[in-house]
Protein backbone atom coordinates (compact mmCIF):
# COMPACT_ATOMS: atom_id res chain seq x y z
CA UNK A 1 0.00 0.00 0.00
CA UNK A 2 1.41 3.43 -0.99
CA UNK A 3 1.93 6.21 1.54
CA UNK A 4 -0.88 8.19 -0.10
CA UNK A 5 -3.32 5.30 0.24
CA UNK A 6 -2.23 4.78 3.85
CA UNK A 7 -3.00 8.41 4.66
CA UNK A 8 -6.39 8.16 2.96
CA UNK A 9 -7.18 5.09 5.01
CA UNK A 10 -6.27 6.88 8.22
CA UNK A 11 -8.36 9.90 7.31
CA UNK A 12 -11.48 7.78 6.76
CA UNK A 13 -11.12 5.65 9.89
CA UNK A 14 -13.36 5.88 12.94
CA UNK A 15 -10.77 5.00 15.57
CA UNK A 16 -8.34 6.93 17.75
CA UNK A 17 -5.79 6.60 14.97
CA UNK A 18 -7.84 9.16 13.06
CA UNK A 19 -6.57 11.87 15.40
CA UNK A 20 -2.98 10.69 15.06
CA UNK A 21 -3.29 10.59 11.28
CA UNK A 22 -4.82 14.06 11.26
CA UNK A 23 -1.91 15.46 13.26
CA UNK A 24 0.56 13.79 10.91
CA UNK A 25 -1.41 15.08 7.93
CA UNK A 26 -0.95 18.64 9.20
CA UNK A 27 2.85 18.32 8.99
CA UNK A 28 2.84 17.48 5.28
CA UNK A 29 3.53 20.01 2.50
CA UNK A 30 0.33 21.57 1.15
CA UNK A 31 0.53 19.88 -2.27
CA UNK A 32 1.01 16.43 -0.69
CA UNK A 33 -1.94 17.02 1.65
CA UNK A 34 -4.18 17.78 -1.31
CA UNK A 35 -2.91 14.79 -3.28
CA UNK A 36 -3.44 12.49 -0.28
CA UNK A 37 -6.97 13.62 0.51
CA UNK A 38 -8.28 14.49 -2.94
CA UNK A 39 -6.26 13.19 -5.89
CA UNK A 40 -4.77 14.07 -9.27
CA UNK A 41 -8.05 15.32 -10.73
CA UNK A 42 -8.36 17.80 -7.89
CA UNK A 43 -4.81 19.08 -8.41
CA UNK A 44 -5.35 19.42 -12.16
CA UNK A 45 -8.51 21.47 -11.69
CA UNK A 46 -7.03 23.56 -8.90
CA UNK A 47 -4.24 24.63 -11.27
CA UNK A 48 -6.65 25.14 -14.17
CA UNK A 49 -9.01 27.36 -12.15
CA UNK A 50 -6.13 29.54 -11.02
CA UNK A 51 -4.79 29.86 -14.56
CA UNK A 52 -8.18 30.60 -16.13
CA UNK A 53 -9.76 32.95 -13.61
CA UNK A 54 -8.80 36.10 -15.57
CA UNK A 55 -9.49 34.89 -19.11
CA UNK A 56 -11.15 37.24 -21.54
CA UNK A 57 -14.88 36.79 -22.08
CA UNK A 58 -14.38 35.44 -25.60
CA UNK A 59 -12.05 32.72 -24.36
CA UNK A 60 -14.64 31.57 -21.84
CA UNK A 61 -17.20 31.34 -24.63
CA UNK A 62 -14.91 29.14 -26.71
CA UNK A 63 -14.19 26.94 -23.70
CA UNK A 64 -17.87 26.60 -22.82
CA UNK A 65 -18.81 25.79 -26.40
CA UNK A 66 -16.25 22.97 -26.59
CA UNK A 67 -17.38 21.59 -23.23
CA UNK A 68 -21.03 21.82 -24.25
CA UNK A 69 -20.45 19.86 -27.48
CA UNK A 70 -18.72 17.08 -25.56
CA UNK A 71 -21.49 16.99 -22.96
CA UNK A 72 -24.27 16.86 -25.54
CA UNK A 73 -22.57 14.05 -27.48
CA UNK A 74 -22.08 12.07 -24.27
CA UNK A 75 -25.69 12.64 -23.18
CA UNK A 76 -27.07 11.43 -26.50
CA UNK A 77 -24.91 8.29 -26.58
CA UNK A 78 -25.18 7.27 -22.94
CA UNK A 79 -28.21 8.82 -21.21
CA UNK A 80 -31.64 7.39 -22.07
CA UNK A 81 -33.59 10.52 -21.18
CA UNK A 82 -31.57 12.79 -23.47
CA UNK A 83 -31.49 10.30 -26.35
CA UNK A 84 -35.29 10.35 -26.49
CA UNK A 85 -35.52 14.09 -25.84
CA UNK A 86 -33.06 14.99 -28.61
CA UNK A 87 -34.85 12.70 -31.06
CA UNK A 88 -38.25 14.14 -30.15
CA UNK A 89 -37.00 17.69 -30.80
CA UNK A 90 -34.98 16.82 -33.89
CA UNK A 91 -31.86 18.01 -32.08
CA UNK A 92 -28.54 16.69 -33.44
CA UNK A 93 -25.66 17.36 -31.01
CA UNK A 94 -23.12 16.89 -33.82
CA UNK A 95 -24.57 19.88 -35.67
CA UNK A 96 -24.51 22.39 -32.81
CA UNK A 97 -22.94 25.65 -34.04
CA UNK A 98 -23.24 27.83 -30.93
CA UNK A 99 -24.15 27.70 -27.25
CA UNK A 100 -27.46 29.34 -28.08
CA UNK A 101 -28.50 26.31 -30.15
CA UNK A 102 -29.54 24.49 -26.97
CA UNK A 103 -32.36 27.02 -26.53
CA UNK A 104 -34.48 24.71 -28.67
CA UNK A 105 -34.46 22.21 -25.79
CA UNK A 106 -37.00 22.53 -22.95
CA UNK A 107 -36.00 23.43 -19.43
CA UNK A 108 -35.41 20.48 -17.12
CA UNK A 109 -37.47 20.46 -13.91
CA UNK A 110 -36.89 18.84 -10.56
CA UNK A 111 -40.09 16.85 -10.95
CA UNK A 112 -38.79 15.25 -14.15
CA UNK A 113 -35.52 14.26 -12.51
CA UNK A 114 -37.33 12.87 -9.48
CA UNK A 115 -39.83 10.86 -11.50
CA UNK A 116 -37.33 9.46 -14.02
CA UNK A 117 -34.10 9.29 -12.02
CA UNK A 118 -32.68 6.12 -13.58
CA UNK A 119 -33.15 7.52 -17.08
CA UNK A 120 -30.65 10.26 -16.23
CA UNK A 121 -27.89 7.89 -15.11
CA UNK A 122 -25.18 7.42 -17.76
CA UNK A 123 -24.94 3.78 -18.85
CA UNK A 124 -21.21 3.97 -19.67
CA UNK A 125 -20.21 4.40 -16.02
CA UNK A 126 -20.08 1.17 -14.03
CA UNK A 127 -22.16 0.87 -10.87
CA UNK A 128 -19.18 0.54 -8.52
CA UNK A 129 -17.81 3.92 -9.66
CA UNK A 130 -21.02 5.79 -8.86
CA UNK A 131 -21.54 7.90 -5.76
CA UNK A 132 -25.17 8.22 -4.71
CA UNK A 133 -26.62 11.06 -2.66
CA UNK A 134 -30.12 12.18 -1.78
CA UNK A 135 -30.98 15.85 -1.46
CA UNK A 136 -32.92 17.09 1.55
CA UNK A 137 -35.81 18.30 -0.57
CA UNK A 138 -35.64 21.88 0.70
CA UNK A 139 -37.74 22.88 -2.33
CA UNK A 140 -40.26 20.17 -1.44
CA UNK A 141 -38.82 17.81 -4.08
CA UNK A 142 -36.10 15.43 -2.78
CA UNK A 143 -33.82 14.05 -5.49
CA UNK A 144 -31.35 11.20 -5.92
CA UNK A 145 -28.11 12.43 -7.47
CA UNK A 146 -25.42 10.22 -9.03
CA UNK A 147 -21.84 11.39 -9.40
CA UNK A 148 -18.29 9.99 -9.44
CA UNK A 149 -15.14 10.42 -7.41
CA UNK A 150 -13.76 12.54 -10.24
CA UNK A 151 -16.68 14.96 -10.22
CA UNK A 152 -16.40 15.21 -6.43
CA UNK A 153 -12.73 16.15 -6.69
CA UNK A 154 -13.59 18.79 -9.28
CA UNK A 155 -16.23 20.31 -6.97
CA UNK A 156 -13.71 20.45 -4.13
CA UNK A 157 -11.25 22.24 -6.42
CA UNK A 158 -13.86 24.92 -7.12
CA UNK A 159 -14.43 25.37 -3.39
CA UNK A 160 -10.71 25.65 -2.65
CA UNK A 161 -10.29 28.19 -5.44
CA UNK A 162 -13.14 30.22 -3.98
CA UNK A 163 -11.64 30.12 -0.48
CA UNK A 164 -8.33 31.27 -1.92
CA UNK A 165 -10.01 34.61 -2.62
CA UNK A 166 -10.21 35.26 1.10
CA UNK A 167 -6.70 33.99 1.80
CA UNK A 168 -7.58 30.56 3.17
CA UNK A 169 -5.62 27.38 2.54
CA UNK A 170 -4.94 24.22 4.56
CA UNK A 171 -2.06 25.86 6.43
CA UNK A 172 -4.33 28.45 8.06
CA UNK A 173 -5.94 28.09 11.46
CA UNK A 174 -9.65 27.38 11.05
CA UNK A 175 -12.63 26.47 13.20
CA UNK A 176 -15.49 24.86 11.38
CA UNK A 177 -18.83 23.34 12.21
CA UNK A 178 -19.15 20.05 10.35
CA UNK A 179 -22.05 17.57 10.10
CA UNK A 180 -19.80 14.84 8.73
CA UNK A 181 -19.65 11.84 11.07
CA UNK A 182 -16.21 11.02 9.72
CA UNK A 183 -14.88 13.77 11.94
CA UNK A 184 -16.23 12.29 15.12
CA UNK A 185 -16.65 8.53 14.72
CA UNK A 186 -19.48 6.76 16.49
CA UNK A 187 -18.87 8.05 19.99
CA UNK A 188 -20.25 11.11 21.73
CA UNK A 189 -17.45 13.51 20.78
CA UNK A 190 -18.78 16.88 19.69
CA UNK A 191 -15.43 18.37 18.70
CA UNK A 192 -11.96 17.41 17.56
CA UNK A 193 -8.78 19.43 17.35
CA UNK A 194 -5.65 18.59 15.46
CA UNK A 195 -2.96 20.84 14.08
CA UNK A 196 -4.52 24.05 12.85
CA UNK A 197 -8.06 22.70 12.67
CA UNK A 198 -10.83 22.77 15.27
CA UNK A 199 -13.83 20.73 14.08
CA UNK A 200 -17.11 21.04 15.97
CA UNK A 201 -20.25 18.98 15.46
CA UNK A 202 -23.37 21.19 15.38
CA UNK A 203 -25.61 18.27 16.36
CA UNK A 204 -25.73 19.66 19.90
CA UNK A 205 -26.60 23.36 19.79
CA UNK A 206 -28.04 24.17 23.19
CA UNK A 207 -27.30 27.48 24.90
CA UNK A 208 -24.76 25.77 27.17
CA UNK A 209 -22.99 24.00 24.31
CA UNK A 210 -22.81 27.18 22.21
CA UNK A 211 -21.30 29.01 25.18
CA UNK A 212 -18.67 26.28 25.47
CA UNK A 213 -17.98 26.42 21.73
CA UNK A 214 -17.47 30.18 21.98
CA UNK A 215 -14.86 29.75 24.71
CA UNK A 216 -13.20 26.91 22.83
CA UNK A 217 -13.01 28.86 19.56
CA UNK A 218 -11.85 32.03 21.30
CA UNK A 219 -8.99 30.17 22.98
CA UNK A 220 -8.10 28.38 19.72
CA UNK A 221 -7.63 31.78 18.01
CA UNK A 222 -8.56 30.78 14.45
CA UNK A 223 -8.01 32.98 11.43
CA UNK A 224 -11.16 31.64 9.75
CA UNK A 225 -14.49 30.18 10.81
CA UNK A 226 -16.95 28.34 8.59
CA UNK A 227 -20.20 26.40 8.74
CA UNK A 228 -23.75 26.11 7.50
CA UNK A 229 -25.53 29.46 7.64
CA UNK A 230 -28.12 28.31 10.18
CA UNK A 231 -25.40 27.11 12.54
CA UNK A 232 -23.27 30.26 12.26
CA UNK A 233 -26.41 32.35 12.73
CA UNK A 234 -27.36 30.54 15.95
CA UNK A 235 -23.77 30.85 17.17
CA UNK A 236 -23.68 34.59 16.35
CA UNK A 237 -27.05 35.29 17.92
CA UNK A 238 -25.91 33.68 21.18
CA UNK A 239 -22.79 35.87 21.17
CA UNK A 240 -25.00 38.94 20.83
CA UNK A 241 -27.39 37.77 23.55
CA UNK A 242 -24.53 37.18 25.99
CA UNK A 243 -22.97 40.56 25.27
CA UNK A 244 -19.51 39.02 24.94
CA UNK A 245 -16.83 40.46 22.63
CA UNK A 246 -16.61 39.33 18.99
CA UNK A 247 -13.97 36.74 18.18
CA UNK A 248 -10.63 38.47 17.76
CA UNK A 249 -8.12 37.77 15.02
CA UNK A 250 -10.60 36.44 12.47
CA UNK A 251 -9.76 37.33 8.87
CA UNK A 252 -13.04 36.06 7.45
CA UNK A 253 -16.10 33.90 8.09
CA UNK A 254 -17.52 31.63 5.40
CA UNK A 255 -21.13 30.47 5.37
CA UNK A 256 -22.73 28.01 2.98
CA UNK A 257 -25.90 26.01 2.39
CA UNK A 258 -28.63 28.66 2.51
CA UNK A 259 -29.48 32.15 1.33
CA UNK A 260 -28.10 34.88 3.59
CA UNK A 261 -30.45 37.81 4.15
CA UNK A 262 -29.19 41.32 4.98
CA UNK A 263 -30.19 41.26 8.64
CA UNK A 264 -28.51 37.87 9.07
CA UNK A 265 -25.29 39.14 7.51
CA UNK A 266 -25.27 42.16 9.80
CA UNK A 267 -25.82 40.03 12.89
CA UNK A 268 -23.09 37.53 11.99
CA UNK A 269 -20.51 40.13 11.00
CA UNK A 270 -21.08 42.14 14.18
CA UNK A 271 -20.92 39.06 16.44
CA UNK A 272 -17.97 37.41 14.71
CA UNK A 273 -16.08 40.64 14.18
CA UNK A 274 -15.19 40.05 10.53
CA UNK A 275 -16.45 40.07 6.94
CA UNK A 276 -18.82 37.25 6.05
CA UNK A 277 -18.44 35.48 2.69
CA UNK A 278 -20.80 32.96 1.17
CA UNK A 279 -21.02 30.60 -1.78
CA UNK A 280 -23.86 29.74 -4.11
CA UNK A 281 -24.43 26.17 -5.25
CA UNK A 282 -26.72 23.19 -4.88
CA UNK A 283 -26.55 19.41 -4.50
CA UNK A 284 -27.26 18.96 -8.21
CA UNK A 285 -23.99 20.79 -8.91
CA UNK A 286 -25.20 22.69 -11.98
CA UNK A 287 -23.98 26.12 -10.84
CA UNK A 288 -21.29 27.25 -8.43
CA UNK A 289 -20.14 30.69 -7.45
CA UNK A 290 -19.21 32.83 -4.52
CA UNK A 291 -18.93 36.40 -3.35
CA UNK A 292 -16.18 38.62 -4.67
CA UNK A 293 -13.47 39.57 -2.20
CA UNK A 294 -14.30 43.21 -2.96
CA UNK A 295 -18.10 43.11 -2.90
CA UNK A 296 -21.10 40.97 -2.01
CA UNK A 297 -21.90 40.14 -5.63
CA UNK A 298 -21.73 36.46 -6.56
CA UNK A 299 -19.28 35.50 -9.32
CA UNK A 300 -20.54 32.36 -11.09
CA UNK A 301 -17.77 30.13 -12.47
CA UNK A 302 -18.03 29.85 -16.28
CA UNK A 303 -15.69 26.82 -16.07
CA UNK A 304 -18.41 24.92 -14.19
CA UNK A 305 -21.18 25.26 -16.73
CA UNK A 306 -23.60 27.54 -18.54
CA UNK A 307 -25.75 29.98 -16.59
CA UNK A 308 -29.14 31.14 -17.87
CA UNK A 309 -31.95 33.22 -16.39
CA UNK A 310 -35.72 33.05 -16.67
CA UNK A 311 -37.36 36.45 -16.19
CA UNK A 312 -39.93 36.30 -13.38
CA UNK A 313 -40.87 39.84 -12.38
CA UNK A 314 -39.42 43.09 -11.05
CA UNK A 315 -35.88 42.29 -12.24
CA UNK A 316 -35.93 38.93 -10.43
CA UNK A 317 -34.84 35.89 -12.41
CA UNK A 318 -34.95 32.16 -11.90
CA UNK A 319 -31.48 30.61 -12.22
CA UNK A 320 -30.96 27.87 -14.80
CA UNK A 321 -27.79 25.83 -15.25
CA UNK A 322 -26.07 23.27 -17.49
CA UNK A 323 -23.26 21.42 -15.72
CA UNK A 324 -20.04 20.33 -17.50
CA UNK A 325 -18.44 18.36 -14.68
CA UNK A 326 -20.72 15.42 -13.83
CA UNK A 327 -21.07 13.00 -16.72
CA UNK A 328 -22.62 10.35 -14.46
CA UNK A 329 -25.87 12.33 -14.34
CA UNK A 330 -25.92 15.30 -16.72
CA UNK A 331 -28.21 18.25 -16.08
CA UNK A 332 -28.95 20.32 -19.19
CA UNK A 333 -30.96 23.56 -18.86
CA UNK A 334 -31.94 22.68 -15.29
CA UNK A 335 -34.33 24.95 -13.41
CA UNK A 336 -32.90 25.43 -9.91
CA UNK A 337 -35.99 27.17 -8.49
CA UNK A 338 -33.59 29.76 -7.04
CA UNK A 339 -34.35 33.42 -7.61
CA UNK A 340 -31.72 36.09 -8.05
CA UNK A 341 -31.02 39.58 -9.35
CA UNK A 342 -28.67 39.68 -12.34
CA UNK A 343 -25.53 41.73 -12.23
CA UNK A 344 -24.39 43.61 -15.31
CA UNK A 345 -21.03 43.63 -17.07
CA UNK A 346 -17.77 42.46 -15.58
CA UNK A 347 -16.60 43.11 -12.04
CA UNK A 348 -14.43 46.23 -12.24
CA UNK A 349 -13.02 45.53 -8.79
CA UNK A 350 -11.47 42.10 -9.33
CA UNK A 351 -11.48 42.08 -13.18
CA UNK A 352 -12.91 38.56 -13.50
CA UNK A 353 -15.14 38.05 -16.53
CA UNK A 354 -17.60 35.91 -14.60
CA UNK A 355 -21.38 36.21 -14.85
CA UNK A 356 -22.51 38.28 -11.88
CA UNK A 357 -25.50 37.72 -9.62
CA UNK A 358 -26.11 40.86 -7.63
CA UNK A 359 -27.87 38.92 -4.90
CA UNK A 360 -29.68 35.65 -4.30
CA UNK A 361 -33.27 36.31 -3.31
CA UNK A 362 -33.81 32.72 -2.16
CA UNK A 363 -35.68 29.65 -3.28
CA UNK A 364 -38.85 30.28 -5.23
CA UNK A 365 -40.68 28.19 -2.64
CA UNK A 366 -39.66 30.82 -0.05
CA UNK A 367 -41.77 33.42 -1.86
CA UNK A 368 -45.39 34.06 -0.97
CA UNK A 369 -48.21 34.07 -3.52
CA UNK A 370 -50.97 36.68 -3.42
CA UNK A 371 -54.63 36.11 -4.34
CA UNK A 372 -53.92 37.02 -7.96
CA UNK A 373 -51.22 34.38 -8.25
CA UNK A 374 -48.32 36.85 -8.24
CA UNK A 375 -45.11 36.18 -6.34
CA UNK A 376 -44.13 38.48 -3.49
CA UNK A 377 -40.45 38.93 -2.70
CA UNK A 378 -38.88 36.47 -0.27
CA UNK A 379 -40.77 36.88 2.97
CA UNK A 380 -37.86 37.26 5.33
CA UNK A 381 -36.12 39.91 3.23
CA UNK A 382 -38.93 42.40 3.81
CA UNK A 383 -38.98 42.31 7.59
CA UNK A 384 -37.17 44.38 10.20
CA UNK A 385 -36.23 41.58 12.58
CA UNK A 386 -35.87 43.88 15.59
CA UNK A 387 -39.56 43.22 16.20
CA UNK A 388 -38.66 39.55 16.83
CA UNK A 389 -36.45 40.16 19.87
CA UNK A 390 -38.82 38.16 22.07
CA UNK A 391 -39.41 35.42 19.51
CA UNK A 392 -37.47 32.18 19.72
CA UNK A 393 -38.29 31.07 16.18
CA UNK A 394 -40.67 31.97 13.35
CA UNK A 395 -41.70 30.63 9.95
CA UNK A 396 -44.13 31.53 7.19
CA UNK A 397 -46.61 28.86 6.09
CA UNK A 398 -48.82 28.97 2.99
CA UNK A 399 -51.12 26.44 1.35
CA UNK A 400 -53.51 28.73 -0.55
CA UNK A 401 -52.93 31.90 -2.63
CA UNK A 402 -53.62 35.15 -0.85
CA UNK A 403 -53.34 33.76 2.68
CA UNK A 404 -50.24 32.93 4.72
CA UNK A 405 -49.57 32.20 8.37
CA UNK A 406 -46.65 33.42 10.43
CA UNK A 407 -45.84 30.70 12.94
CA UNK A 408 -44.23 32.05 16.09
CA UNK A 409 -42.58 30.35 19.05
CA UNK A 410 -42.65 32.87 21.90
CA UNK A 411 -40.12 33.29 24.65
CA UNK A 412 -40.03 35.38 27.79
CA UNK A 413 -40.90 38.22 28.06
CA UNK A 414 -43.17 38.11 24.97
CA UNK A 415 -46.30 40.28 25.38
CA UNK A 416 -49.21 41.76 23.47
CA UNK A 417 -46.94 44.68 22.60
CA UNK A 418 -44.72 42.28 20.61
CA UNK A 419 -47.77 40.96 18.75
CA UNK A 420 -48.88 44.48 17.87
CA UNK A 421 -45.36 45.47 16.71
CA UNK A 422 -45.05 42.35 14.52
CA UNK A 423 -48.49 42.89 12.96
CA UNK A 424 -47.64 46.51 12.18
CA UNK A 425 -44.30 45.52 10.66
CA UNK A 426 -45.90 42.83 8.51
CA UNK A 427 -48.62 45.19 7.29
CA UNK A 428 -46.06 47.86 6.40
CA UNK A 429 -43.51 45.63 4.68
CA UNK A 430 -46.03 43.65 2.64
CA UNK A 431 -48.15 46.71 1.86
CA UNK A 432 -51.26 44.99 3.17
CA UNK A 433 -54.02 45.00 1.90
CA UNK A 434 -52.84 46.47 -1.45
CA UNK A 435 -50.43 43.55 -2.03
CA UNK A 436 -53.32 41.10 -2.18
CA UNK A 437 -52.20 38.86 0.68
CA UNK A 438 -53.36 38.38 4.26
CA UNK A 439 -50.88 37.19 6.89
CA UNK A 440 -52.15 35.80 10.19
CA UNK A 441 -50.06 35.20 13.30
CA UNK A 442 -50.21 31.72 14.83
CA UNK A 443 -48.48 30.79 18.09
CA UNK A 444 -47.01 27.29 18.18
CA UNK A 445 -44.89 25.20 20.53
CA UNK A 446 -42.61 23.79 17.82
CA UNK A 447 -41.74 24.28 14.15
CA UNK A 448 -40.83 21.10 12.28
CA UNK A 449 -37.44 20.86 10.55
CA UNK A 450 -36.82 19.63 7.02
CA UNK A 451 -35.14 16.27 6.44
CA UNK A 452 -31.75 18.02 6.31
CA UNK A 453 -32.19 19.35 9.85
CA UNK A 454 -32.70 22.90 8.56
CA UNK A 455 -35.70 25.00 9.52
CA UNK A 456 -37.21 26.49 6.38
CA UNK A 457 -37.86 30.23 6.28
CA UNK A 458 -41.11 29.53 4.45
CA UNK A 459 -43.01 26.26 4.48
CA UNK A 460 -44.54 26.76 1.02
CA UNK A 461 -47.10 24.06 0.15
CA UNK A 462 -48.26 25.58 -3.14
CA UNK A 463 -46.92 24.23 -6.43
CA UNK A 464 -44.75 27.20 -7.36
CA UNK A 465 -44.39 26.03 -10.96
CA UNK A 466 -48.01 27.12 -11.46
CA UNK A 467 -47.18 30.71 -10.57
CA UNK A 468 -43.85 31.21 -12.36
Amino acid sequence: MSSTETIRRFLSSNTIIDTIAGQFFETLPLKLRYRAYYGKTFLHWLAFLKESQYWEKEKYYVYQFEQLKQLLAHAYRNVAYYRKLFDDYGFNPDKVQSIEDINILPYLTKETVRDRTEEFRANNIVQKDLLKATTSGSTGIPLTIYSTRESWEISEAFLCNLLDRIGYNAKRRIAFFSWRDICFGKNDLTYRQYGKKLIISPKIMTYDSIDQYYTMIRDFEPEYITGNKSVLLAFSRRIKENGVPPLSGLKAAFAYGETIYPWQRTLMEESLGTRLFSSYGMSEGVIFGGECEHSQHYHVYPQKGILEFIDNHENTFEIVGTNFTNYAMPFIRYRTMDAGVKGSGRCDKCNRNFQLIERIEGRLNEFLVNKEGKLLYTAIRRIDTDVFNNVKQFQFYQDEPGLAYLRIIRREPYSETDTRDIEEEIAKRFNIPESGIQIKLVFVEAIPSAASGKTLVTDQRLDMQEFI
